[in-house]
């Protein structure tokens, strides 16, 4: 755990993204919620996509960027390749958000998006 201005992080990632089905309007759509890497993990924003693929596309390319504490809150530069995102996961000794996503699989509850 890292304190960062007043918060307590659960590692060195600022948010992670959350992969899981959802539904919108009456559709399912595969849905990535940015959360704060915090007790809790509050939301920040919601992304839908029409398939899972598509949000895996997004997926490996957005979190790579993801903004570091070691780095004051700046995306690492330059931005390493998934893989590479990946073998930094595993040396920190830290999920992935497709590990999450098999990791919480079997125990989520419906997440329903509805416009603002």
């Amino acid at each position: 755990m890292t304190l960062w201005q007043g918060q307590i992080y659960l590692d060195d990632r600022l948010f992670i993204l959350d992969l899981q089905q959802a539904t919108k309007n009456g559709q399912r759509v595969w849905a990535i919620t940015t959360r704060y890497n915090v007790q809790g993990f509050p939301p920040r924003r919601v992304d839908d996509f029409d398939t899972k693929e598509d949000a895996i596309l997004y997926l490996k390319k957005v979190e790579p960027s993801t903004p570091l504490i070691s780095l004051s809150g700046k995306s690492p530069f330059p931005e390493p390749s998934y893989e590479e995102y990946l073998n930094w996961c595993k040396s920190e000794g830290i999920p992935s958000s497709l590990e999450i996503l098999r990791i919480n699989q079997q125990n989520r509850g419906e997440l329903l998006i509805e416009e603002m």
